[in-house]
């Protein structure tokens, strides 16, 4: 019997997209945790997040390659701040479970979540602002969904109906492929398969309106679920502030982004009532408002 352990990130940031992971993962990284490596022609945005288990190419180099991102001779717990992982919870159970020791029932799982109305246009803006300033050969598949077959941008109400409204009504077996971020809003489908996988005390489920109000009051959680005093403050970071992004969202793609978000967000908070996380969790979850 193989006894051997295999050390794993003891904190998964996992999403939700566009909700203030890289502010939360920046203020945990300045203060002592450990990022991941970023190895010969990644770009550098892996120094936060890893994508091993959204991307099926780097799962399957195994548990090996995702553990060698955290061998970096440092000591302190290590961070994984990927948003992606929100889709993945079969695969980080599976990886952990693999790890060997206790890791399966030790590992913390930070989640924060935004409006997904909100965090809709906050995707787009980050896309058409990537599109308009990055080099063409940095662009992929991710940020060419903003794009007409001419090659112009999509204002966003051509966003929604092509790309966010088909992509939310797809089968939960579908995705994969174009318009895989909206999906990343329905947050009850994914936060049911975590609790269903993990001990509901290994997660915490963060409001990204408190982040933006509170965000003393935020990072005091944070600090009380990992048990770790974090020196320094959240300092806001990817901030899009081009002449060209768009603030306001017009009638008709709010009301059919509202219209198909309102019972999902139900289902949200009655999941969270009747699944109460850890002590210092916030209860009940706020309601989402724009």
């Amino acid at each position: 019997m193989d006894s051997r352990i295999v050390q794993l990130p003891s904190v998964q940031l996992i999403g939700a997209q566009k909700a203030g992971t890289s502010a939360i993962a920046e203020w945990l990284f300045e203060g002592g945790f450990c990022r991941p490596r970023v190895f010969p022609n990644e770009p550098s945005y892996y120094s936060k997040e890893a994508h091993f288990f959204d991307i099926d190419w780097d799962f399957n180099q195994g548990l090996e390659y995702y553990a060698l991102r955290f061998n970096n001779g440092k000591n302190g717990p290590a961070l994984d701040a990927t948003p992606d992982t929100l889709t993945f919870p079969e695969r980080v159970r599976d990886i952990y479970q693999s790890a060997g020791g206790d890791q399966v029932n030790t590992v913390k799982i930070i989640v924060i979540l935004r409006d997904p109305v909100a965090r809709e246009l906050s995707l787009y803006n980050h896309m058409a602002f990537d599109c308009r300033t990055l080099d063409p050969l940095q662009l992929t598949g991710w940020h060419r969904q903003v794009k007409k077959v001419d090659g112009s941008i999509m204002s966003f109400e051509e966003f929604v109906r092509d790309i966010s409204m088909p992509a939310l009504a797809r089968d939960e077996s579908e995705d994969g492929g174009s318009g895989r971020s909206s999906r990343h809003g329905l947050y009850a489908n994914h936060l049911q398969n975590w609790f269903e996988r993990f001990d509901r005390n290994q997660i915490i489920v963060l409001s990204y309106d408190e982040l933006c109000t509170n965000p003393e009051k935020l990072q005091g959680r944070i600090q009380s679920f990992l048990g770790v005093a974090v020196p320094g403050h959240i300092r806001r970071i990817n901030s899009n502030n081009s002449l060209q992004k768009v603030e306001i969202l017009s009638n008709e793609p709010r009301q059919q982004l509202e219209s198909f978000m309102k019972p999902h967000n139900e289902r949200l908070y009655e999941l969270l009532e009747a699944n109460p996380g850890p002590s210092m969790e916030q209860r009940p979850f706020p309601k989402f408002t724009m």
